[in-house]
Order: structure tokens, then C-alpha cells, then sequence
């Protein structure tokens, strides 16, 4: 064990005129210190996030967290995700006995009543278990107290924490000190989160994005601490720790991953007392104090740019800190993508020492770049100046880059699917619950979606899309398993109207997933447009109907829409409509009309033309335009209930419309034209 300069401090006071600052004298009980062991691909360990949040929220100076990221589940899954393994969490895990995850150690003793996860005095709990053996642990006095203060100088790098330890009662046992580091807010994947946690999910790359807290980063005196060789009361012992903080913690545990920055603003210390390598007695918490040597230094943390499928514009955002000790009031941000002219946004607001705030550009146009050997090959920089009208003391961190992809133009795009219907043909595995899908254009309109759904059984859905467009057929799994192959084996297959295959799911692809995204692009929209409804042949989005024409619809014998001859000559009337199918001399009145052989040919008022009637957008999301001259509308669901009527002529406002199928009747002068409509947002 590490001694350093203890001993003669400790010799130093061990009676009562000491400088004590922070710590108390007073006799206390013990205090929580819960180390969780999770992971990021742990379905349930969300729940454990929760669980244990809710014990300190319940006693905020008696239970301090330190959620260590270790084994199977902590593990990075490829280069997008990040490595949150500490260099220390393995040898605590195993210490513990831990067997499942989520589990906990309750300052790491054993209770009775309450079994371990592992063999018989191990110290590993179940979530569930947590509350009462840290009611038992706060209810049993202590004979140390600890203090704890912390700082990080944001010009040398270095995190200094003082602590302070006050023995109000004699132990013949061995203590060790020890100091962990702490952070908060850290974005990442987590599985389970839409389950157990949806509170904690945030906006960001991953989906879903987590927002992690209380996360391991460091010890700040090894495994080992530092150890106390007199522990009689009335005994105080102060101590100092410092740790030269590096970028990010390159452990070398991760081959696939990546490891996140540590960022300083967002840690706290947790400073406990343990006997030797065993129990904790008890713990403190303190927040890190940042200091900041500038008055104006804007520091660039991060930056984000969307991928995009077919688009020539995407959304672009930028991350600062004000890392000055003067509130930050403006800043001008510069941007450019793939080195084209230069835009500035010139930012202003309130921001202290330390405040973090986003600035997100939306629809930046740009020209694409394709990727370069699986790289993005479109790179968005960024350049922070002028903080508060002034120079900016600090330089080295006043920019950033990303990169995104254009999917199509990289060769990452399905192309030549026939717009109409797509088909979804889904067997859910035995969590079909965690099973859901959406069809979503580029512009984030969600034209289909399904799930969650019973377990073991099929599903077929058809879901419209338009032409000349990019989409995603996204697949998810909440618990982030996959469809396969322990619980049942699922599949999933999305075609076209030509059986052309989007996305088809086996067993491989559908193990341990929590999203899959495929990008397709339709084609021009054509093919039949009409189809036979309850209110005779309505015209719809060219390739997702049955008919070519009404005329076509009208003569089909087979459905409820076929009209034979009804209309005839009336010397008095003119071109009348007898009402009756088969009944009639002409299938229209314009037949009846152009016959030169009868009298009407020129005395009857004349058809309208649903040709005369243009319909758009179709599928359409707030509004609907209707070109032609008409009197007023009418919409009908698929059950023939009128939903909506309005006498508006243009712009017509149908945001009160759920997504689906709708019958318009376009009412004239002296005809009703049918046409058909989809709304989808």
C-alpha cells in the first residue's frame, strides 16, 4: 500500500489543534456509495440507472453513485460507438462476484437477509435489493467522517482534490483512502432506454442517444488508495491528490470503439473510505471547481452534420463552451462546406464560465462530394471568433470539423424502386413488443410505420410512397437484441409493387440490433391511378391504384363501380342520366353529346372532366390544393363517414386529418368529380 508523506502528517495531528476546514467532527453515520456495474448494450441496465438515481435523489448527502462501465455488454460494437470501460472497472467487477447485469455493491459489504448475485459472501447485488441494504448501511454509525474539495486548472490540465479525514472513534482495522473521478452528462448508445428510462434519452447520432451519468473515469490513487496507519480518534488527516488529466482515457481496452473527451465542467469526485480491500465505511461527494485563467476563450467541443440521402442540403451544428471567466454574451461562428464561400452566424446570448450551449444551421446547401475509401466525403469546418467584441486569449480550440455522407452519390442509395405501394411482410420473434419499423422521407415525414406487436406471428403492411424521392425503411429493436435467435426467430422483408426486395432480414442481420436503416429511391410516378371505392371510381397517386383511367374503373363488371350505359337523348331535357346501369344508350353525357344523330348534340350543358381537376401534394401533410373550378369539398374516411367539408378554394387546411386514405368529392355547377388522397406526416 502507498504511504507517502501520511505518516508524519498523522503525527502531526493527532490531537486537536489542527487547521480543519471542511470536514465534520461531529459523530455520523455511514453514507451510501453504490458502484453499478453497467454497460451499454445492457437491456435492463437502464432500469438500474433509475433505480439508483432515485436513492440519491431520496438522500442527496447520504448515497453517492459510481456507475462503472465493464464487461460483454460495455463493449463497443464498432467505430461509432464509444469505449466507456475504465482501466479499473474489471478488477472491481470481479472482486464483487458480480453475475448478472445490471448489480451493484453496497459499499461493498454483505447483509444478511439479502443473497448475493454470486457465491455466499460476495458482495454483488440485484438492482432490487439496493434500497434496503442502503437503509441498513445509513442507519449504522460511523467512526470516520470525510471531506472533500475539487478543482481543475483549464490552463495547466491538472484536477487537484483536497480531502480531509476525522476519526470520531478508534478502529483497529486497516483503512485505505481512495478518490474516484466521476462524469456526468455523457452522451452514447443505450439499449433498453425507450423501456425503462426514456427520460434520460437526448438528441444526438445514436438511436436512441443516452444521457449517462455518474460514469467511472478514474482513481485518482490506483486500485491500491492510500493507506492509514493511525485511525485512533480525534485523529484528522488531510490529504491532496492530483491527476494530470489527458484528452480521453486510450486504455487500450477498446479494438473497435472510440474514446470520448473528458470534459471537466461536467465531473464530480467521490471520496470514501474503505477497510483494506473490503468494506466501505463511508463516502462523500463533491463537485469539480472549474478555473478558467482567460476572460475570453471560446472553446469548440464539438460539431455535428447530418447525413444525407439524395438531398443538396443538410442541417449543420456546432458545440462551444465558454471557457473565459466573463459571462459570453456574442461570438461569431464561421462555416463553410467542402471549402465553399464562407457564411457567418453571429451568435449572441448569456453564457457563464463553463455553460455549454449548441447552435444548430439548418438547410445549408452544399455541393456533394461522394466518399472517399468509406470515408465521408463531405466535411463541414467551423471557426470561433471576436468572443464578446474581443480577441480570443486561447486559439488552439476555436475550431472544429465533420463529416457527413450523401448516400446516393456514394453508391449507398437502392435505386430504381417503383414508387406506389411498399410492402412490409414481417414474423416477429418471441419479443415482438420490442419490434418496430417506419418508412420516413428525407424530409423526416413519416409515411408508414408499424410495432410494437404480439410475439410469433406475421404481419403484412402497404404503405404509400410517392415518386422521384429518398427514403429510409428503418428497423428497430428496444431492447437492442435483435430478432434472433435464443427467443424465437424472426424476418422481415420490404418490396416494392415489382417484388423488387428493399430490405430483407435473416438471421445474421437480425441478431443483436437496436436500429437498422436501409435508403432506397423511387422513380417517376406512373402506372394506374384509379380504383373502385365506395363512392364509384376515385383518381389517386399515380401507381397506387388499380385503374388507368375512370373510364376503365367504370367498365369493370367485377366491382361496385361498373356503370354501363345510363345516359339517353331527351328532346325536352337534353342529355339526361337515367340513374341505371345497362339501362342507357351512352356510357357518358358527352357520348350522348357528340352524337350528331340525335337532338342533344347541341343543347346540353356539357360534362365536367375529372381531367379538369388537379389534386397536390398527394400524399399531402397540412395542406391540399385543388386546381379547377368547383363549389365546394367533401372528404370521406375509408368507411364512408364524412370527416370534413370546407367551400375554400385554394389552400385547403386538413392539419385536423389523421395519417391514411381519403375519398374527396370535388362538388360543381352540375357534377361531383371523385378523386383520392393520402395523408402522410
Amino acid at each position: 500500500m502507498m504511504k507517502n508523506l501520511l505518516t508524519v502528517a498523522l503525527a502531526l495531528v493527532t490531537t486537536f489543534a489542527f487547521a480543519q476546514t471542511f470536514v465534520s467532527t461531529t459523530p455520523e453515520n455511514k453514507n451510501v456509495v453504490l458502484e453499478e456495474f453497467t454497460g451499454i448494450y445492457c437491456g435492463f441496465c437502464p432500469d438500474g440507472h433509475v433505480i439508483g438515481q432515485g436513492l440519491h435523489d431520496a438522500n442527496p448527502n447520504d448515497v453517492f453513485l459510481i456507475n462503472i462501465h465493464t464487461g460483454g455488454y460495455s463493449n463497443p460494437n464498432g467505430p461509432n460507438d464509444p469505449d466507456f470501460n475504465c482501466l479499473y472497472g474489471a478488477a472491481i467487477g470481479a472482486a464483487s462476484g458480480l453475475a448478472g447485469y445490471p448489480a451493484g455493491t453496497v459499499n461493498r459489504a454483505t447483509f444478511a437477509g439479502i443473497s448475493p448475485q454470486g457465491s455466499p459472501g460476495t458482495t454483488a447485488l440485484s438492482r432490487g435489493d439496493w434500497a434496503a441494504a442502503s437503509a441498513i448501511i445509513m442507519a449504522d454509525p460511523s467512526y470516520v467522517n470525510i471531506g472533500a474539495q475539487a478543482s481543475y486548472d483549464m490552463s495547466t490540465g491538472i484536477l487537484t482534490v483536497n480531502t480531509e479525514t476525522y476519526y470520531t472513534a478508534t478502529t483497529t482495522n486497516v483503512n485505505v483512502l481512495h478518490v474516484a473521478v466521476v462524469e456526468n452528462n455523457v452522451p452514447g448508445p443505450q439499449s433498453g432506454a425507450q423501456n425503462y428510462n426514456p427520460g434520460a434519452i437526448i438528441s444526438g447520432p445514436w438511436s436512441p442517444t443516452y444521457n449517462h451519468q455518474h460514469m467511472l473515469r478514474h482513481l485518482m490513487d490506483g486500485a491500491n488508495g492510500l493507506e492509514f496507519n493511525i485511525t485512533t480518534a480525534g485523529t484528522f488527516v488531510p490529504n491532496s491528490h492530483t491527476w494530470n488529466m489527458p484528452t480521453n482515457l486510450a486504455s487500450g481496452q477498446s479494438t473497435t470503439g472510440y474514446f470520448p473527451d473528458l470534459d471537466p465542467t461536467n465531473m464530480d469526485v467521490v471520496a470514501f473510505i474503505a477497510e483494506g480491500p473490503g468494506e466501505i465505511i463511508t463516502g462523500v461527494q463533491a463537485p469539480v471547481l472549474c478555473i478558467f485563467p482567460n476572460a475570453y476563450d471560446a472553446n469548440v467541443t464539438a460539431s455535428a452534420s447530418n447525413d444525407v440521402m439524395c438531398a443538396t442540403e443538410t442541417d449543420i451544428s456546432i458545440t462551444f463552451r465558454n471557457y473565459g471567466n466573463q459571462v459570453l454574451t456574442s461570438l461569431d461562428l464561421t462555416y463553410d462546406i467542402n471549402g465553399g464561400t464562407p457564411a457567418t452566424y453571429n451568435w449572441t446570448g448569456n453564457l457563464p464560465s463553463g455553460g455549454q450551449e449548441t447552435v444548430t444551421i439548418t438547410n445549408v446547401s452544399f455541393v456533394p462530394q461522394p466518399d472517399n475509401f468509406g470515408q465521408p466525403g463531405n466535411v463541414v469546418s467551423w471557426v470561433a471568433s471576436n468572443p464578446n467584441g474581443q480577441v480570443d486569449q486561447n486559439t488552439t480550440n476555436n475550431s472544429s470539423t465533420s463529416k457527413f455522407s450523401h448516400k446516393e452519390l456514394s453508391g449507398d442509395v437502392l435505386q430504381g424502386v417503383t414508387a406506389g405501394n411498399i410492402n412490409v411482410d414481417i414474423m416477429t420473434d418471441g419479443y415482438g413488443s420490442e419490434t418496430t419499423w417506419e418508412i420516413v422521407a428525407e424530409d423526416g415525414t413519416i409515411l408508414g410505420s408499424g410495432g410494437p406487436y404480439a410475439s410469433n406471428t406475421p404481419y403484412n403492411v402497404n404503405v404509400a410512397v410517392p415518386g422521384n424521392q429518398c427514403f429510409e425503411f428503418i428497423l428497430y429493436d428496444s431492447y437492442g437484441d435483435g430478432m434472433c435467435c435464443a427467443n424465437g426467430v424472426g424476418s422481415v422483408t420490404v418490396t416494392d409493387v415489382n417484388g423488387m426486395i428493399i430490405f430483407e432480414g435473416d438471421p445474421v442481420t437480425l441478431q443483436n440490433f437496436s436500429e437498422i436503416p436501409t435508403a432506397f429511391s423511387t422513380g417517376a410516378a406512373t402506372g394506374p391511378a384509379w380504383e373502385c371505392s365506395p363512392f364509384g371510381c376515385v383518381e389517386g397517386t399515380p401507381g397506387l391504384g388499380i385503374y388507368m383511367s375512370e373510364s376503365q374503373c367504370e367498365s369493370d363488371p367485377t366491382t361496385g363501380c361498373y356503370v354501363g350505359p345510363t345516359w339517353d337523348c331527351d328532346p325536352v331535357q337534353g342529355c339526361i342520366d337515367v340513374g341505371t346501369a345497362g339501362l342507357g344508350t351512352y356510357n357518358t353525357e358527352q357520348e350522348c353529346l357528340d352524337d350528331a344523330s340525335n337532338p342533344c348534340s347541341s343543347t346540353s350543358i356539357g360534362e365536367n372532366n375529372a381531367d379538369e381537376f388537379a389534386l397536390y401534394p398527394n400524399p399531402a401533410q397540412n395542406v391540399l390544393n385543388i386546381e379547377g373550378i368547383f363549389e365546394s369539398i367533401e372528404i370521406y374516411d375509408v368507411f364512408g363517414k364524412l370527416v370534413f367539408a370546407s367551400d375554400e378554394k385554394s389552400e385547403i387546411n386538413i392539419a385536423g386529418l389523421a395519417n391514411g386514405s381519403y375519398y374527396v368529392n370535388i362538388l360543381t355547377s352540375n357534377a361531383v368529380i371523385k378523386k383520392k388522397v393520402t395523408v402522410a406526416r
